[in-house]
C-alpha cells in the first residue's frame, strides 16, 4: 500500500482494525445525519451538514516514515535559519516512529521571528515534505471567533468556521493548520478571535470541538498546529502557554544563498521539462542580488527570470539565468523591510 494514499473505504472505518495506515472517526455519522434531517430544507446549515456528510466520517492519519528524518536534514540545509524548529520537529517525528500507530503528531508550535525571515515559507515547505494536507488561516484578517469556530445558523450569511471546513476537506484527520500571524488575531471582548483556540489547542477538549454552525462535535484533536508571530507577547497568556515557542532568526548571508537555491530547486521540481532545460545551480551573482528579498518575492522573481531566460536563450541546451534576467523593480526597497532589516 502507498503510505501516502489516505483514501478510506466506507466499510473500512479502521476503528480497532489493524490497518497499515490508521484511521480515525472525525464525527458521528448518525448524529450528524439526524441534525441534517431535522434542519429546515434549503437552509445554509442543512447544506453545510450535507457537505460534511458527503465527506464521510472517517479519515486516515498521516504517518511517520523513516525516510522523513533524512528529508528533514535536507530541509535544514536548504533553510538553515530554521534549524532550531526542524530539530524540534525531528524529535517529535522520532517519537511518532516509535508509536503504534505511527501517526504524525507534534504539540502546537509557535514560530516566532521578525517579518520576512521565511516562517510561512518554511511551514509550506514542511507540509510538502511530509506530504500532508496544509490549511492556512491568515489571522491578521480574522476579526471574530466565528471565522475559526463558525457562527449561529440564525445569522444571515452564517457558515462553518475554517477548522470545520479543514476537517471536512482534508483527506487525513491530522492535517497541518497554520495560524499565520496569530499575534494579530482580534481581541474584541464581544467577538474574541482567540475564543475557539482555548479549546482547539488542548487535545482533550479538541476531541469534542463543536463548530457553532455545524452544532455537532467533531474530533479536531489530531490537527498538527503551527503558528507564526512577530510578537508573541501580544498573545493572551493562556493561548501563548498552549504553544511551544521556537525562534526563527534572520538568515546570515550564507543562509540566504541556500534559501534562494532551495526556492529555485522547488520551481524546477514542479515541472520536469524545466528541470531538463534549466541549469541546476544559480550563479552566485543572482543569489547575491536576491539576498535581501523575502521568499514569496524570490519565487516570483525567479519565475520571471526563468521566463526571460527562456525567451532569450531557448535554443541553449542548458538555460542559465543571468543577472540581466532579473526584474528587480522595487524589490531592493522591499528588502529593507525583509531579511536584512
Amino acid at each position: 500500500m502507498n503510505p501516502y494514499d489516505y483514501s478510506v473505504d466506507e466499510e473500512d472505518g479502521c476503528d480497532g482494525d489493524p490497518c497499515s495506515i490508521p484511521a480515525m472517526t472525525v464525527f458521528d455519522y448518525g448524529q450528524l445525519k439526524a441534525a441534517h434531517d431535522a434542519e429546515t430544507k434549503n437552509s445554509q446549515r442543512r447544506e453545510a451538514l450535507s457537505r460534511m456528510l458527503k465527506s464521510g466520517p472517517h479519515r486516515r492519519l498521516a504517518v511517520a516514515e523513516p525516510g522523513l528524518m533524512g528529508d528533514l536534514e535536507q530541509l535544514a540545509r536548504r533553510q538553515p535559519n530554521c534549524e532550531t524548529v526542524i530539530a524540534r520537529i525531528r524529535r517529535h517525528i522520532a517519537l511518532s516512529l516509535l508509536a503504534e500507530p505511527r501517526a504524525l503528531r507534534w504539540p502546537p508550535l509557535l514560530l516566532d521571528g521578525p517579518p520576512g525571515v521565511g516562517k510561512t515559507y518554511f511551514a509550506r515547505a514542511l507540509a510538502e515534505l511530509l506530504r500532508t494536507p496544509f490549511f492556512m488561516v491568515n489571522c491578521s484578517s480574522v476579526t471574530a471567533s466565528f471565522v475559526l469556530g463558525g457562527n449561529s445558523a440564525s445569522w444571515a450569511g452564517s457558515r462553518p468556521g475554517k477548522i470545520a471546513d479543514a476537517l471536512r476537506d482534508s483527506v487525513v484527520g491530522n492535517p497541518i493548520v497554520l495560524l499565520d500571524e496569530v499575534d494579530k488575531l482580534s481581541g474584541d471582548s464581544r467577538f474574541d478571535g482567540y475564543g475557539p483556540l482555548y479549546q482547539l489547542l488542548e487535545e482533550d477538549t479538541a476531541k469534542i470541538f463543536e463548530d457553532e454552525h455545524i452544532g455537532v462535535p467533531v474530533d479536531a484533536s489530531q490537527i498538527m498546529w503551527l503558528a507564526t508571530s512577530n510578537n508573541p507577547e501580544a498573545l493572551p497568556e493562556p493561548i501563548r502557554s498552549r504553544f511551544e515557542v521556537v525562534s526563527i532568526n534572520k538568515p546570515s548571508m550564507a543562509d540566504l544563498g541556500a534559501i534562494t537555491q532551495s526556492i529555485y530547486d522547488g520551481l524546477l521540481d514542479r515541472e520536469s521539462g524545466w528541470k531538463k532545460r534549466f541549469a541546476a545551480r544559480l550563479p552566485a551573482d543572482v543569489k547575491t542580488a536576491l539576498s535581501g528579498v523575502p521568499p514569496r518575492e524570490i519565487r516570483r522573481m525567479l519565475t520571471g527570470a526563468m521566463g526571460q531566460a527562456a525567451v532569450a536563450r531557448s535554443a541553449s541546451r542548458s538555460i542559465q539565468i543571468g543577472l540581466d534576467d532579473l526584474d528587480v523593480g522595487d524589490e531592493r526597497h522591499k528588502a529593507k523591510m525583509g531579511f536584512l532589516a
